[in-house]
């Protein structure tokens, strides 16, 4: 089957890698325009276009996906992951079989832009992907195929990320095929269950220390590495990313009558009160830093009786 792939992020590269690996042929791959990024703003290309160039497929980069409608058209199927806009019905309908999408959710569950990240926050023990047929609502579409995985206590938002590519990967070959052979049955999703996931905004990347310790363990899991969860301390001006923690239980710590954010001094490491319970930071990166760990953190620093807000 001769497609056209429309996505962004690494997720979207592992996605479109599983389908050159496949017996299907790529024929035009749609993405971002270069962008400036960073402290330099130097101009960056997305890892679907690079994995297109070294590929040496075709490549556009339109501001808006429906420049490349007609070209799309000619086309059996587009699949689509992690694009990062709405298509209109000139694309979604424009290939033969219409467009194809690899969701990072179990359907209707977390329907919108931020799956991973959602699911991590809320506690869920299980993830997975959809394939769905799109039509012109948000993740509203029929699904084909969905596959499951467990979310394991220490799994950040990278690793589930990464993870549920392959996953993707897999799975839309499996629907292509089927497609191909006419074979697909179609589920339509019950929109009674539906839930949304939207973009994490800047306010809710900042660490409360009066919520739950497990709750502030699974902020700091999901927005990792990409994101990063906040927290501020009086020795930086800026935010400090918190990229790596674990939860330590009341009963096994010596400040839980300590107010929310109290550091304890401790040899080479961060613990923090919480609510229920006391959150040992393992990693983090101070404003303009590197990555770091509590011991290289603190050496020349004492933490003593600082709050972190």
């Amino acid at each position: 089957m001769k497609v056209a792939f429309a996505g962004t992020p690494a997720f979207a590269a592992t996605v479109l890698r599983g389908l050159l690996d496949s017996e299907h042929e790529v024929g035009l791959v749609i993405s971002q325009p270069d962008r400036r990024r960073g402290r330099g703003r130097k101009l960056a290309t997305t890892p679907v276009a690079e994995l297109a160039l070294d590929a040496g497929l075709p490549l556009r980069q339109p501001v808006r996906i429906g420049e490349a409608a007609a070209e799309i058209s000619t086309h059996d199927a587009l699949v689509v992951a992690a694009y990062g806009q709405i298509l209109r019905p000139d694309t979604l309908y424009a290939a033969r079989y219409g467009a194809w999408n690899v969701h990072a959710s179990l359907l209707p569950a977390y329907r919108g832009a931020a799956p991973i990240e959602r699911a991590i926050m809320n506690g869920e023990t299980e993830s997975g992907v959809s394939i769905m047929r799109m039509d012109e609502g948000l993740d509203t579409g029929p699904v084909a195929l969905q596959r499951t995985i467990p979310i394991l206590p220490d799994m950040t938002g990278g690793a589930l990320t990464q993870a549920l590519a392959v996953l993707g990967s897999n799975a839309i070959v499996e629907v292509l095929v089927e497609l191909q052979a006419n074979s697909l049955t179609l589920t339509d999703q019950n929109s009674l269950y539906a839930t949304y996931a939207a973009k994490v905004e800047d306010e809710e990347r900042l660490i409360r220390w009066s919520d739950g310790v497990e709750k502030v363990n699974d902020l700091v899991r999901a927005l990792t590495p990409h994101i990063g969860a906040r927290t501020f301390h009086s020795e930086f001006s800026g935010p400090i990313k918190v990229l790596c923690s674990t939860v330590h239980e009341k009963k096994e710590n010596r400040i839980s009558s300590r107010l929310p954010g109290a550091i304890l001094p401790a040899n080479e490491r961060i613990f923090v009160s919480c609510k229920g319970g006391v959150l040992e930071i393992l990693k983090l990166q101070v404003p303009g830093g590197k990555v770091l760990s509590a011991a290289d953190f603190l050496r020349g620093r004492s933490l003593s009786g600082v709050f972190l807000s």
